[in-house]
């Protein structure tokens, strides 16, 4: 029985959409997957040092939350600070290939808009290219519902979140 550690580390050793896609449809496929993230807590519990619980809490929202950016940053933040630099290292690792699966997956245009597990996941991709989200629009066209999130710089990134429906 392949697990999702086997499914992560199979498109960490060979990135690429015959790796990718089955990872996507197992997290997608999980009890507690949701599009709809909501790490406040998380944060809350981060921003008063309670690095234990925020770990737990982390790992509660898993499997549903396997491969968020957000969410590994957030696990690398908590372990690091309870002394486990090397669990940390790895999520952080895990972090950036979660980021760079969005980024092979399209360039950000309407034609070629990015896939995302997550709504949180748009919002890390911007972050990764140092843009701040001030619009976000909901658009159909073709077909598919694409998010577009229009930057403070004027940059336009499409999102396709037509599996969300």
């Amino acid at each position: 029985m392949t697990t999702y550690a086997d499914l992560v580390s199979a498109y960490l050793d060979d990135p690429g959409p015959e790796t990718l896609g089955p990872l996507r449809r197992a997290v997608r496929g999980s009890a507690n997957f949701t599009p709809d993230l909501d790490l406040d807590s998380v944060d809350r519990l981060l921003a008063e040092g309670s690095y234990a619980a925020a770990t737990a809490e982390l790992r509660r929202v898993m499997p549903g939350a396997i491969f968020s950016p957000s969410v590994h940053l957030r696990m690398a933040t908590a372990l690091e600070q309870s002394g486990d630099g090397r669990a940390g290292a790895r999520e952080r690792q895990v972090a950036g290939a979660a980021l760079r699966s969005i980024r092979s997956t399209g360039d950000g245009s309407e034609q070629h808009p990015w896939s995302v597990l997550r709504i949180n996941d748009e919002y890390d991709m911007l972050r990764a290219l140092d843009k701040v989200r001030a619009r976000q629009d909901l658009v159909e066209t073709g077909g598919r519902r694409l998010d577009r999130l229009t930057c403070t710089d004027g940059t336009v990134a499409y999102f396709d979140v037509s599996s969300f429906a």
